[in-house]
């Protein structure tokens, strides 16, 4: 038996950032959106009006400054609050599967190790873009790799 190492790491990072003034600009934006359409709602008592944040409260309560995110346009849109994300049919590789190969094809470089050497692809996630087909099955065939591939979805 070959005895394990980690000889390389990588990282992916999607390729824009949103700062927290950024996304307290439009987050208040949409609480004010929010309770000017449910004011008749939040007078009688049936809905609770939203609250503002801040810079301050944000870092206080997570100690987050910035976030990477994928779609910058469609987080900082108060009338959409989270990104814009085109479905993918089943014969193009997800999404998930494409920011693993990256951080795949940088640990090996880092290993000095090309990706065809890789006997097996682990890939765990809270969640995917889809159930099938798999993930690890989509990073192999990105990668040329054939050995084993396992999914946990640990959601």
């Amino acid at each position: 038996m070959h005895p394990t190492v980690i000889s390389g790491t990588g990282l992916f990072r999607p390729p824009y950032s949103i700062s927290n003034a950024e996304l307290v600009e439009a987050f208040n934006a949409y609480v004010h959106r929010f309770n000017a359409e449910h004011a008749a709602d939040i007078a009688a008592g049936d809905v609770v009006a939203l609250q503002t944040s801040s810079v301050e409260f944000i870092e206080k309560a997570s100690g987050i400054q910035n976030r990477y995110v994928m779609d910058k346009a469609g987080v900082l849109d108060p009338a959409r609050m989270y990104p814009h994300i085109a479905p993918r049919n089943d014969d193009q590789a997800s999404m998930m599967a494409e920011m693993a190969v990256q951080a795949t094809q940088m640990a090996c470089e880092q290993a000095g190790v090309a990706t065809s050497q890789i006997d097996a692809v682990y890939c765990a996630a809270a969640n995917m873009q889809r159930p099938n087909p798999a993930m690890a099955c989509e990073i192999q065939a990105l990668l040329g790799e054939t050995g084993n591939g396992y999914v946990m979805n640990v959601a």
